[in-house]
């Protein structure tokens, strides 16, 4: 299974558009968003434009996460906001996502997990920690002049880092 993994969006709705779009064209099943939308309204592109559930959690530039919440429930089913972090499984396969990467790295080295996801520093990057995959997805806000997200792969355990153009 396909996951779409991004983070730190900051409000830039073209560079999600484009983001969803990369998605779509691999045929990715479920995104996880690791944090820092800014405002609500990434939150409703995203579960708008996206078919299948959009797993989010938190990080230190959300903005209303009440609003957010409140969307959410109301207005999109596959919206799921996790707060400041999630254990999720696809497929046999089980991951964390936080924003942050201190506690990424330390969920990562527990082997509880296959991967773990965070953001936070604007930076794309893959480590191995023994077995798990830590990802983080680079930012979809262009912030260090670079966009990117990611493509998880449960079958391979790997990810693919994507530059958003």
């Amino acid at each position: 299974m396909l996951i779409g993994v991004l983070s730190d969006i900051h409000d830039n709705l073209d560079n999600l558009i484009q983001a969803l779009a990369i998605f779509r064209e691999r045929g990715v099943k479920a995104l996880i968003f690791c944090g820092d939308f800014c405002s609500p309204i990434p939150s409703r592109v995203m579960a708008g434009e996206f078919q299948g559930d959009v797993h989010c959690v938190f990080g230190n530039g959300d903005g209303d996460k009440f609003l957010m919440l409140h969307v959410a429930k109301t207005q999109y089913p596959n919206l799921k906001l996790h707060g400041e972090y999630a254990e999720l499984e696809f497929e046999g396969v089980k991951v964390a996502v936080t924003h942050y990467p201190f506690y990424a790295r330390a969920l990562a080295r527990t082997g509880d997990y296959q991967a773990v996801f965070s953001g936070h520093t604007h930076e794309a990057s893959q480590e191995r920690i023994n077995d798990c995959l830590w990802l983080n997805p680079g930012d979809v806000m262009g912030w260090k002049g670079k966009s990117s997200c990611a493509v998880y792969d449960t079958a391979t355990n790997s990810g693919e880092i994507v530059s958003i153009e």
